[in-house]
């Protein structure tokens, strides 16, 4: 089109100008608006200036005159569509166009109607996101305003549809566009305009908005808002979004998560909806978007969000994985939060912090900004929160202007402390220059008690890293350390107990890093772990520290705080490995270091643990001499007792240790040795030497183990301590015995070697018999030569051993011994000088002589000392005789009746000295000084041991319990002192047979030492011998009749090894040596046993002091079966799958044992398992279906181990067969066996909900395979349909874990799992509930009320809840299975439970597919309907309920089909249950599908309205409250719906059920109240409504047929206009007829209750004489019935005539008066009176019969039977009122006639009369002189002047009379007053 000229557009401007100025009238210019308006605007887009300055004139004039004309319309949509689309020439400057043309449409809107703004609400979305700026921004604005008016729809209707629909885009980036600005729009804080100029302001930003957000808003939309205005529009714009503007309101959680945070109501609407919405934590975009506006955009100038939404995005990302893998953006929102002002921001920003490191720690690094340069942001999140932590105070916190309130302080702190750790756990490189460390190590010495154990846990968590540190920082970490723990000065100068307390939390981390850090061999850090076993340590400290001094515990924390992957073996520490100790000599240089240093300064810590570090350096000597050597030390639990006891019963170790401390003779060596001397001896010459504060033997047991293997020029080295030790024993008589013995031991050796010594030879020559020895002197050097002589014997001195000397301390010690008080000490002396040969040194004679007077002198003690038999013992050495040897053997064995186990084994370590003298391992090992033992051998070579061990098996024969028990004890110590003896191996097989008596013991420790002494034989014998032994143990354990034939105690498969009932289970005495030969048997290898029997640990052995020897020894028999083990595949696979099994024995004492086997033999036990796993597996499965219950049991056990420990890959082809048995096990008939099934189920459990759980990255696919295979078990009969009830109930638990936790793995199987749920109800309800059900009525209890019980506990069922989430996951590809199943399952179900269940679920698939489900609509109605006729109310309402579920999706046709039959159910069901579930269905259709409801509400309401004049009360109210809650307005309903109203009870009124009939008679009585008499009611419906309820009237009488007549009445009485029409004659003459045969009925009760209605109603039949005379007749005979059915009755017989006639007593006629017959017989007859005295024009017939039959009232004579009362009195004065009343006289007043003149003043003088007595009530006068005011008043009008004097005569004295009486109350003044006014 071509350009116009500049003229020709400005004449056309100037034009539209004038056409608009011409239009006079606001028509007029509202039209021209409409023709005019958009092309004018149009011109704005002219080239020519003076065009476009022309159209702004003409604008301004139309914008002043719209101003002055509020109520005139603009062309809207002409002006939207223009500034959306403006048709110009191509390149023409469209904005001022678009900008104008939208200015006015939003001046427009608000002069539209409501309904306009709605339906322009499409038209302005549309193509929004595609208007250039600012056309965008005020079509933004004039949506805004659109919707302030936008009306939402209810939520689940057909209306919200609509408006899905209504608003759908077709363009998706306008639905964007809108939900971004609707968002952006809850973060705008507008600014307000300059108030001078009025300026909307532009150019700034606000807490999630740019500025050019901003101008969106205000400058580019030409708006500001206030608060209100904009709370406003937030409120229209939440509604509008969250109510059908989106088809899934998943699209709006962005929105709802910003609208949560708005400071207005909205917060809580949007909060409460996101409670609804799935949030998707995992989705890219929207995580991207809430980390956006958390941290704002520099690029944008786009600030963060206000704190509050910050907070709301804190919550989310702390949830979303996601979340952790953006570096950038995790150490922006870090420096964010962690710098807020706001307390629960930065905690929020501490929990994600956390958070990220458990997912992605690295993503916690510094990080630099966009460009990648390091300037300008980098952020280390750990100095972040340091510098938060010295901002509020440190190293103790301060509540300042910068912390919030105290409590909140210490939470936050807190939280700070334990983020920092997990940062700090996960990055080791912030740990690695320790500056950190430091830092927590100051704020757990200075902060507050409250964060201690906060930060104690922090610093814990560091010692992953120490171990990586390198080796200088670990040397700066020794120095920290040692800052802490070496000194106790701090503690011993703080007086206040917190400060104590902080240094020790210090110490305790100290402790874990030094453990940590450091190796075993570390020197130092064990000098760390001495110090810290200080006793004024913490007892936790003091814990930790011995673990570090355990090379078995120090391993198990390590592995512990391994950051690395471990084995099982490792985290149990079962995998026994050696830990190299510290080097002894760097070790004991660093010791003697510290005890120098502790000389200058007192108060450091080795002063209180120097005896912890002497012991742990006595262990290093022994660990590092038998370092990889095969010895009885084991580095396990009970490492410190092995090692304890090592030099005691390994030769290896003793050689090892002479070997290694004959390299040690160094000076440092001696040191160490004089030292511990120093140690021991406490003083030297009055001076103490001794630094450790209190005492301990471990220095001196220290030093003599050290002497014992030390060189001779080491000993001559410590010769200084002679004296001293010579002094010590000087306090005899204060010394503790055990230091005593030590120090007199040590004298001994060093003397032994240095014998030149001269007080070593001064107390040698000083042992004469002319001193006696209680001088102290004397005591000492007997004493010191006990200890002396036979050490220098040993080494042959002659000269100092002479015979007079030997013989001199004899009888020393002979004296002492005689003397009770030193007998003890004596006791001791004489071991010590006869166990080395010095008795030798005399003559056989006085040898004997000092035998016989030893023996006399303690053998009264040998029961109850150990050093007496042992003294026993070495005396045997010297018998000169056999006579006196057997003497003294004899009382040896007399030992065996003490009780004292420790005295036994004493006696059998004596017994081996009896047998062989020197050669017994037991004396050997005394011997602590370096001699010729060959010379031994040759002073005593005395040996009877062929006389001692067949004594000994003979007394293994005996009867008597304490004899066995002492012989097998005494048997086991000769074969472990002399097992190289031939006699004891010749004998192998007699010793063999007495270990195999002893297994059948009942004494444990009798048991546990044969089966130490079966091990120790057989390892002993030949190859023959030992084939042998395992044969003859096969046999008597499997066949009881050989094992009969041996001797008495012989052992069989039942074996016990407990008394009777000790360990008593139900199932006989436990424990039984037959498992460890069951488990020998089944592995093919019978002669395991033995071995078995060694490795299994002995409690009683190990609980003796002297036994645990022989137990330590049993270590060393594993060898043999470890290497069969490995050499033989056949063995090993038999035996380790069995030897699993029995680890797990149900017995503990079995169980224990095996557990002992399988520790030693299997050093790597985890990849044992792994290797054999399918032979464990296979094994374990056939033991669960044993018929042995504790193999059941064991097996069970032992499975559920396997599969805790192993990984799923390995069992999962055999998972059903786990279940298959576990499930068996669940249901087994031993209790303890049903335990650990149900352990065993529900680990499987956790295991296949985590196979099959798609959100941790299982796949689909494998997911539905194994479901696939493992759902059927669950659904079948070994899982839901088990006959067993745990079965069926884990089964069930573990499939709604499934459902609740994997819900979308079980998507395919979602329609059998829901069908399967909902029968399984009935079978889950517990019997007992189902059984008062059916047995209410016996208990007296409602059964409904048990079944509203029932049904709440449905729908409160964890079972629907697991229902409802198959059903919300399901895809609409299984609607039609769902549905299906929810028909079969509503017809399957048994029970109310699965039938409620079944209705529910019904309802949440029509909730779940609302739009797909229309086509099964018909089908699910139908199996609504056909359990409507269930036996149980309950069921019936619950799919009633379900019913109006199901008509939201309903179509027409089949909504009024069913409707119908809803209807047609009513009038053909009698129970009242029916009808209410007819109600119920009604209402549910109201309630869920209101739209359907609308739709076919002719149907319904008409039910409605007839079902609320139901005669049964509940289902009247029932219908009642649907018909009000359905019903917009009563009366208006019934108008609207009155034909169907009519048409129904036009069908049913006639109906063969006279209860329906009476509901109808209700339902028209209630109809007529509701119609109206005005033309709004057709002639036609109320000719209708009287023809139906005349011709209902037809036919006999019925029970409730008077309801009908009423129902008549009242219309007569409604519709009298209608009836007075002539054209309605006919209808008259039906409706007398009808009356005049009701009342001619012969139904006396029926005629009796009809009269009242038609009286009522005789207004228009009063002409008609017939029916009045009729009528008339029969009130007269009702009444007179009345009288004579009580003159009728019966009088008592008691009563005589003259009784009779006599005059009723007053309080007889008052009892008489107010009884329910005569009250309701008064009530009649004044209830008839006054309703026919209520007439129009009463004719006078009429009105005489009501007078008359009023004063027969009063006058007893007549009226004897019914004595009237006040009720009567008021009655009489109404029908006097009613009667004179001109209203009721409309032609001709009844006073224009004398003669009811004469009535009426009758019936006032006689009611004057008795209502003015005294009894009568103030009600009765008050009405009195109402109906006398009327009276007088109609009296004058008429002109009867004598009779109106009368009334007002009888007035005034009425009122003297009041007032004489006194009994003038207000009332009755009031009413007189009035009376006399008028």
């Amino acid at each position: 089109m071509a350009q116009l000229s500049e003229l020709k557009e400005k004449e056309l401007v100037e034009k539209v100008e004038l056409r608009l100025a011409l239009s006079e009238t606001a028509e007029k210019f509202e039209k021209s608006l409409d023709t005019f308006l958009c092309p004018l605007l149009l011109k704005l887009a002219s080239p020519y200036g003076s065009v476009r300055q022309a159209v702004f004139q003409t604008l301004k004039h139309v914008l002043g005159r719209l101003n002055a004309l509020p109520d005139i319309q603009l062309p809207v949509e002409k002006l939207i569509l223009q500034g959306q689309n403006p048709i110009l020439a191509e390149n023409a400057d469209d904005s001022n166009v678009r900008l104008y043309s939208l200015l006015l449409a939003s001046k427009g809107t608000d002069r539209l109607s409501q309904t306009k703004k709605r339906a322009f609400v499409p038209t302005v979305m549309s193509g929004i996101s595609s208007l250039p700026s600012p056309a965008n921004s005020r079509m933004f604005h004039i949506l805004c305003k659109l919707l302030l008016s936008w009306v939402i729809p209810a939520k689940g209707t057909k209306e919200e549809d609509d408006i899905r629909d209504f608003l759908h885009l077709e363009d998706e980036n306008d639905l964007h566009f809108l939900l971004e600005k609707f968002t952006q729009f809850f973060m705008l804080v507008p600014a307000k305009p300059d108030p001078t100029t009025g300026v909307i302001p532009r150019g700034y930003s606000c807490p999630g908005l740019c500025s050019k957000d901003v101008e969106f808003f205000t400058f580019a939309a030409g708006v500001s808002f206030t608060r209100d205005q904009i709370i406003r529009f937030k409120s229209s714009i939440f509604k509008f979004v969250t109510n059908g503007f989106v088809q899934d309101d998943e699209i709006l959680i962005k929105f709802l998560c910003v609208a949560s945070t708005d400071k207005s109501d909205i917060s809580d609407s949007a909060l409460h909806m996101l409670t609804t919405l799935q949030i998707p934590y995992e989705q890219e975009d929207f995580i991207n978007y809430l980390s956006s506006l958390f941290i704002g955009g520099t690029v944008q100038g786009r600030p963060p969000v206000s704190h509050g939404l910050q907070e709301k995005i804190l919550t989310i990302l702390n949830r979303s994985i996601y979340a952790t893998t953006d570096p950038l953006v995790i150490s922006k929102i870090c420096s964010i939060g962690l710098h807020s002002d706001f307390y629960k921001l930065r905690s929020l920003c501490l929990t994600f912090i956390t958070f990220v490191a458990q997912h992605h720690y690295e993503n916690l690094a510094p990080q630099n900004n966009e460009n990648g340069s390091t300037e300008g942001f980098t952020t280390n999140i750990a100095s972040l929160i340091r510098e938060n932590l010295h901002t509020e105070g440190w190293p103790k916190l301060e509540i300042g202007a910068s912390t919030p309130v105290f409590k909140t302080s210490i939470l936050q702190r807190r939280a700070q402390y334990e983020t920092l750790g997990v940062i700090l756990q996960k990055d080791f490189t912030l740990v690695e220059d320790l500056s950190f460390i430091k830092f927590l190590f100051d704020s757990l010495l200075g902060d507050l008690p409250d964060f201690r154990t906060t930060i104690q846990e922090t610093m814990a968590s560091l010692a992953v890293h120490l171990n990586k540190l390198s080796i200088n920082s670990k040397a700066d970490l020794k120095i920290l350390l040692k800052k802490y723990l070496q000194d106790d000065y701090d503690l011993e100068i703080l007086s206040e107990e917190d400060q104590k307390s902080a240094i020790m939390s210090c110490r305790y981390v100290c402790i874990k890093y030094a453990n940590a850090a450091f190796d075993f061999d570390d020197t130092e850090a064990r000098m760390f772990n001495i110090w810290g076993t200080s006793r004024t340590n913490r007892f936790d400290i003091i814990e930790e520290a011995t673990k570090g001094l355990h090379p078995y515990w120090f391993r198990a924390n390590r592995v512990l705080i391994n950051p690395d992957y471990n084995t099982t073996s490792q985290l149990l520490s079962t995998e026994i490995v050696e830990t190299k100790f510290p080097n002894f000599k760097d070790y004991i240089i660093l010791l003697l270091s510290e005890i120098n240093l502790s000389k200058k300064t007192p108060s450091l810590n080795i002063t209180s643990t120097l005896n912890t570090a002497v012991r742990f350096a006595k262990q290093i000597l022994i660990s590092e001499a038998t370092f990889h050597k095969k010895t009885v030390i084991s580095q396990d639990e009970d490492w410190s007792i092995r090692i304890d006891k090592a030099l005691d019963i390994d030769d290896i170790v003793v050689t090892c240790v002479q070997k290694f401390i004959d390299d040690c003779q160094q000076s440092w060596f001696v040191s160490f040795m004089q030292c511990l001397g120093n140690e021991f001896l406490v003083h030297d010459e009055g001076e103490k030497t001794a630094i450790f504060k209190y005492r301990d033997s471990i220095f001196g047991t220290t030093l003599l183990l050290l002497l014992r293997f030390c060189s001779k020029d080491s000993i001559l080295s410590l010769e200084s301590l002679i004296p001293r030790l010579y002094d010590y024993l000087k306090d005899i008589n204060v010394t503790s015995a055990t230091d005593l013995e030590v120090a007199a031991n040590i004298l001994g050796i060093v003397a032994s070697d240095n014998p030149t010594n001269t007080l070593v030879r001064e107390c040698i020559s000083k042992l004469d018999n002319t001193i006696p020895y209680s001088d102290k002197t004397t005591k000492v050097n007997i004493y010191a030569g006990s200890y002396i002589l036979p050490r220098l014997y040993l080494k042959k001195d002659e000269a100092l051993t002479t015979p007079n000397t030997v013989k001199c301390l004899f009888k020393y010690l002979l004296t002492m011994l005689s003397d009770s008080k030193h007998k003890i000490e004596a006791i001791k002396l004489l071991s010590q000088v006869t166990k080395f040969g010095l008795l030798s040194k005399i003559s056989e004679k006085d040898q004997s002589a000092i035998i016989n007077s030893i023996f006399e002198e303690i053998q009264s003690r040998l029961l109850s000392d150990e050093n007496t038999v042992e003294l026993l013992g070495y005396l045997s050495m010297y018998a000169s005789n056999f006579e006196q040897y057997v003497k003294l053997f004899n009382k040896l064995v007399d030992c065996h009746t003490t009780k004292h186990i420790e005295l036994l084994f004493a006696a059998g370590e004596a017994l081996s000295i009896f047998a062989s003298s020197y050669d017994s391992v037991f004396i050997q090992k005394q011997i602590d000084v370096n001699c010729d033992y060959e010379f031994l051998k040759t002073i005593l070579k005395r040996d009877h041991l062929n006389y001692v061990l067949q004594h000994t098996l003979n007394l293994c024969n005996s009867p008597k319990p304490t004899i066995r028990k002492a012989a097998c004890i005494w048997l086991l110590s000769l074969i472990q002192n002399l097992s190289k003896k031939k006699e004891i191996i010749d004998n192998c097989k007699e010793i063999h047979f007495r270990f195999m008596k002893f297994l059948s013991d009942r004494d444990e420790l009798v048991q546990e030492v044969a089966s130490r002494g079966l091990g120790l034989v057989y390892e002993l014998g030949t190859k023959d011998l030992q084939e042998d032994m395992v044969k003859g143990l096969l046999k008597s354990f499997t066949n009881s009749s050989e094992g009969m034939k041996m001797s008495s105690g012989s052992v069989s498969e039942d074996t016990e090894l407990f008394d009777q009932g000790l360990l008593n289970t139900g199932e006989g005495s436990v424990r039984t040596y037959k498992d460890i030969l069951n488990l020998a048997s089944e592995v093919g290898d019978p002669a395991l046993v033995y071995q078995f029997m060694s490795l299994s640990k002995s409690a009683a052995l190990w609980s003796s002091r002297k036994g645990v020897a022989f137990g330590l020894g049993a270590i060393m028999s594993k060898n043999a079966i470890q290497l069969r083990l490995l050499n033989d595949e056949n063995t090993a696979l038999k035996l380790i799958p069995k030897l699993y099994r029995y680890k797990f024995d149900p017995y503990s004492s079995v169980a224990r044992s095996m557990n002992d086997i399988w520790d030693t033999l299997i050093s790597n036990s985890s990849e044992i398992i792994a290797k054999y796993f399918d032979a464990i597996l296979k094994e374990l499965l056939s033991g669960m279906g044993n018929k042995e219950w504790r193999v059941r049991e064991a097996s069970t056990s032992a499975l559920l181990q396997l599969v805790q420990t192993q990984p799923q890959e390995q069992f999962s082809g055999e998972m059903l067969d786990l279940w298959t048995m576990a499930f068996r096990t669940m249901d087994d008939i031993k209790e303890s066996v049903r335990e650990v099934g149900t352990k065993l189920t529900t680990y499987l459990s956790k295991i296949l909900a985590k196979s099959i759980d798609v959100s941790k990255g299982v796949s689909l696919a494998n997911s539905k395979t194994i479901l696939d295979n493992i759902l059927p078990f669950f659904l079948g009969t070994k899982g839901l349909e088990s006959d067993a009830e745990p079965v069926r109930k884990f089964a069930l638990n573990m499939l709604m874990d499934l459902v609740k936790n994997s819900a979308e793995a079980l998507i395919p199987f979602a329609p059998k799992l829901v069908y399967d749920f909902t029968l399984l109800f009935s079978s889950i309800e517990p019997q007992v509930i189902n059984y008062l059900a059916l047995n209410a009525a016996n208990y007296n209890i409602d059964a409904s009320t048990i079944d509203a019980k029932r049904r709440s506990g449905v729908s409160g069922s964890p079972l629907l809840e697991s229902i409802e989430k198959l059903i919300k996951l399901s895809t609409e590809k299984q609607i039609e299975d769902h549905v299906n199943n929810s028909i079969k399952a509503a017809r399957k179900s048994v029970g109310l439970p699965s039938k409620v269940a079944a209705s529910t679920v019904i309802a949440l698939l029509v909730n779940k597919y609302f739009l797909d489900l229309k086509p099964y609509s018909g089908k699910l109605l139908k199996v609504c309907v056909i359990n409507f006729d269930d036996r149980n109310t309950t069921i019936k309402l619950s799919f009633a309920k379900t019913f109006g579920h199901i008509y939201k999706v309903v179509s027409l046709d089949k909504g009024v089909k069913y409707g119908k039959q809803l209807t047609d159910r009513y009038f053909s069901k009698s129970s009242n249950d029916d009808k209410k579930i007819v109600a119920t269905a009604i209402n549910s259709v109201l309630k869920y599908a209101q739209g359907q409801f609308e739709n076919i509400a002719s149907i319904f309401m008409p039910i409605l309205f007839v079902g609320s004049s139901d005669s049964d009360k509940e289902v009247c109210e029932l219908f009642n409250t649907v018909w009000t809650e359905a019903s917009s307005s009563g009366s208006g309903t019934v108008k609207l719906y009155l034909d169907e109203i009519l048409e129904l009870l036009s069908k049913n009124i006639g109906s063969q059920d006279f209860n329906h009939r009476k509901t109808c008679a209700k339902a028209v009585t209630k109809l007529c109240q509701s119609m109206d008499t005005n033309a709004s009611t057709s002639d036609k419906q109320i000719m209708k409504i009287f023809q139906l309820t005349s011709d209902a009237l037809k036919g006999r009488s019925w029970d409730g047929k008077e309801l009908l007549l009423e129902s008549l009445s009242s219309l007569i009485i409604k519709f009298s206009s209608f009836l007075d029409n002539d054209n309605n004659s006919a209808l008259v003459e039906t409706l007398r007829n009808v009356i005049f045969a009701e009342l001619a009925r012969n139904n006396k009760a029926y005629v009796q209750s009809i009269i009242l209605p038609v009286s009522k109603a005789l207004d228009i039949f009063k002409n008609d004489t017939e029916l009045v005379s009729k009528l008339l007749e029969t009130i007269t005979k009702s009444f007179t019935e009345e009288i004579n059915d009580i003159q009728n009755k019966p009088k008592d017989d008691g009563q005589s005539d003259k009784q009779t006639t006599k005059r009723i007593k007053p309080n007889e006629d008052i009892n008489k008066k107010s009884s329910k017959e005569n009250i309701r017989r008064e009530e009649f007859i004044n209830q008839e009176l006054e309703a026919l005295s209520s007439l129009k024009d009463i004719p006078n017939t009429i009105i005489k019969f009501i007078v008359t039959e009023t004063l027969n009232m009063f006058n007893q004579d007549n009226h004897n039977a019914v004595l009237y009362s006040w009720r009567s009195h008021i009655s009489g004065c109404i029908i006097g009122i009613n009667l004179i009343n001109e209203e009721n006289n409309c032609q001709t007043h009844i006073l224009n006639n004398m003669d009811n003149v004469s009535l009426i003043m009758e019936l006032w003088s006689t009611l004057f009369k008795i209502s003015t007595t005294k009894e009568s009530i103030e009600n009765v006068k008050l009405k009195l002189i109402q109906f006398g005011g009327k009276l007088n008043q109609a009296l004058k009008k008429f002109n009867h002047i004598t009779e109106s004097q009368k009334v007002s005569s009888d007035l005034t004295d009425f009122h003297q009379l009041l007032q004489a009486q006194n009994s003038l109350s207000g009332r009755l003044e009031a009413a007189l007053r009035d009376v006399s006014a008028t």
